[in-house]
């Protein structure tokens, strides 16, 4: 994409750090950004150890992707959203079908309204997602209710492979990301049953989310071609349905797997812990983010107090120390560090050192995974388990060696005050450590394709190792398969 600076673009770069400032105030654990403006990159930056070339998850932006090949799909004529899920799913209707269930059509399951009053769970049913999915209770008649249900967007990739003999990447391959130049790797999570997961199964850089936000914000053109019908992304991004009482940016309405925003003219895709994709009508400007946060709204409250005002009708003058400061802090941005506090003895007795759980433990690089890590590619086999680890220290570098019944694989601890990077299976880790005593390291380890990792806490006494766990940032439990807090090991004689 062609890149312009901030200022030519009418932005000002002091409203981009004044974003940037805000989101740091408010506790925001950003990742990366791409702002454009009329069709140009005009700032962008990745929070090291996050980078480029690294894949981040999606999780719900990925709704949004789908609700785009379902405006293909009815361009082509392969489907209409007026086609009831009765019609399309005869074989599956439970016995009795309610009147409300006779009535959902496919534009339901777009606005999140099909009638559900609860979500299926994808994970524990029968195996058969259709039926699974309409014996649920349709409480309600379809398009009178909402109800956040990424059941119905599964269902939605369902309908896609019914339709069109194809998974939803697999259709949106030669529709989507070859004529906009994304990455030709991009994959979605599959189902058990075979149906891809467009409610959260998506992982991609960041200038693939730029380039997709930016063709929705092009209402479907790119480079002066039209691929899409404008009219698909004007019934997308209307509220197809009530969601909240229009005080928060999760209550303003809902389209076609878009949310409405509180700003006039302004919408979004979004996903779990902050990964966005944000439009700005009126402003002619675009905005890809992903990052690690609950309180989600903090980090849209600091773009519409700082960023929006900051786009100007004509290019910015009088900022030039502004756009030298933001081109710096771009190129500098960096997720905190811990010092590189060594303890020489302590590595010396423990190099080579062998431990062993005592008792079964799941794999380790799977655990430290980090949030999604199931919608992602696992570096080790999932079934596997941990048979011992160990501590190399030479070069004045430090490695934690995991030894797994698949194999051995092994971590840079990154104890010189920065990240350091390790490839195991094709998985990025990146991880920064330091000895908080002479029996005590301490180690951020995270797995770049997610939104977040694992402070990990080793603590020696004699020939015993205490390993505690918790998330970084500290998301509470349920994000991984298995939550382990601690674990036990012995010296190995």
């Amino acid at each position: 994409m062609e890149k312009v600076s901030p200022a030519a673009a009418g932005v000002s770069p002091q409203a981009v750090l004044d974003t940037l400032d805000a989101l740091e105030r408010a506790g925001v654990e950003m990742h990366s950004f791409m702002l454009m403006r009329h069709g140009k990159v005009c700032a962008k930056g990745w929070w090291q150890p996050f980078a480029p070339e690294y894949k981040h998850i999606m999780f719900s932006f990925s709704k949004s992707f789908t609700s785009t090949a379902i405006g293909f799909a009815e361009q082509e004529g392969l489907l209409s959203l007026d086609e009831k899920l009765a019609d399309i799913f005869a074989d599956a209707l439970p016995e009795n079908p309610s009147e409300n269930l006779k009535k959902a059509e496919i534009k339901h399951l777009l606005s999140m309204s099909c009638g559900h009053e609860t979500e299926v769970d994808i994970f524990s049913g029968s195996g058969n997602m259709a039926s699974d999915f309409m014996a649920q209770p349709f409480v309600y008649e379809p398009g009178t209710h909402f109800m956040y249900n990424t059941a119905g967007t599964n269902m939605l990739c369902a309908i896609l492979k019914l339709k069109s003999g194809k998974n939803l990447a697999e259709f949106l391959k030669p529709r989507l990301f070859e004529p906009l130049g994304m990455s030709d790797d991009l994959t979605c999570f599959t189902l058990p049953e075979g149906i891809e997961a467009g409610g959260f199964g998506f992982s991609m850089r960041t200038e693939d989310m730029a380039r997709f936000i930016q063709f929705v914000s092009n209402k479907g053109e790119w480079e002066g071609k039209r691929l899409l019908n404008s009219g698909w992304f004007d019934r997308a991004s209307a509220k197809q349905v009530e969601n909240g009482d229009g005080t928060t940016d999760w209550g303003m309405g809902y389209g076609y797997q878009f949310w409405r925003c509180e700003p006039e003219g302004v919408f979004r895709g979004d996903g779990a812990y902050g990964q966005y994709g944000i439009v700005f009508t009126e402003q002619d400007a675009a905005l890809a983010i992903t990052s690690a946060e609950l309180n989600m709204q903090a980090c849209l409250d600091a773009i519409w107090t700082h960023l929006l005002p900051g786009f100007k009708d004509s290019p910015i003058t009088g900022e030039a120390k502004a756009e030298q400061a933001l081109e710096y802090r771009l190129k500098h941005l960096s997720l905190p560090v811990i010092p590189g506090f060594q303890a020489t003895e302590s590595q010396e007795a423990l190099n080579g050192s062998v431990f062993i759980p005592d008792s079964q433990y799941h794999s380790f690089t799977a655990i430290i995974g980090g949030a999604g890590c199931t919608a992602t590619k696992y570096p080790v086999p999932q079934d596997d388990s941990l048979k011992s680890i160990s501590f190399i220290f030479k070069d004045g570098k430090a490695y934690l060696e995991c030894r797994q019944h698949s194999g051995i694989y092994a971590l840079e601890l990154g104890i010189q005050g920065a990240y350091a990077i390790t490839d195991v299976n094709g998985v990025p880790f990146a991880v920064n450590a330091c000895w908080r005593s002479d029996k005590k390291l301490e180690a951020l380890i995270r797995n770049l394709n997610t939104a977040s990792g694992r402070q990990a806490v080793f603590e020696f006494d004699a020939d015993k190792l205490k390993l505690t766990l918790d998330y970084t940032p500290p998301f509470g439990s349920g994000l991984a398969d298995t939550d382990f807090s601690e674990v036990k090991f012995t010296k190995a004689n």
